[in-house]
């Protein structure tokens, strides 16, 4: 190989390792998972969930599709 040749690869393999970090560097970093625990029946553990709205005296809580088990979303450990 010619000395031009070298020094053409060599161009080559740098220009390819700055690629490489950049694209890397460039990936969007995954976001975090929301709590499955704050979704979930804390009777049946369920993730069938929904806020029960207004017009009761419940407005605000979550209640379980499944079981029917009604909490409320700010309590200590549910």
């Amino acid at each position: 190989m010619s000395m031009a040749g070298i020094l053409l690869s060599a161009v080559v393999a740098v220009g390819a390792l700055a690629i490489g970090i950049a694209l890397q560097d460039w990936r969007p970093r995954p976001r975090p998972r929301p709590r499955r625990s704050d979704r979930t029946c804390p009777d049946c553990g369920d993730l069938r969930i929904r806020a029960v709205g207004p017009g009761n005296r419940l407005n605000g809580m979550l209640e379980c599709r499944a079981c029917h088990c009604v909490w409320s979303p700010n309590a200590a450990g549910g």
